[in-house]
């Protein structure tokens, strides 16, 4: 779907709380798609709005279209109060 798919959602939650949501968000999305182990980092803004930014690192050329729905459907469900936003060039 996205050859650098970025997911941004705003939160002002702790840092060190929302580091361990991810983190755990990951590994349910690995579940259903290890072939994506290792390939999504993410990081927090220090200032408010407080972003949190998914983003695609190592070896990996994006999320195909399945991915790419199922991770913004968990962070959807995770941050109902905030605004998931996809970025990056679709695929061709």
């Amino acid at each position: 779907n996205y050859r650098a798919a970025d997911a941004l959602v705003a939160t002002a939650g702790d840092q060190l709380d929302l580091q361990a949501l991810v983190r755990d968000l990951l590994e349910l999305f690995y579940e259903y798609f290890p072939e994506y182990e290792g390939c999504l980092g993410f990081s927090q803004s220090p200032r408010r709005p407080r972003y949190l930014f998914l983003y695609m690192e190592g070896p990996c050329g994006g999320l195909l279209p399945a991915a790419t729905q199922f991770l913004r459907e968990l962070l959807e469900a995770a941050f109902p109060q905030a605004e998931v936003r996809v970025y990056g060039k679709p695929w061709p």
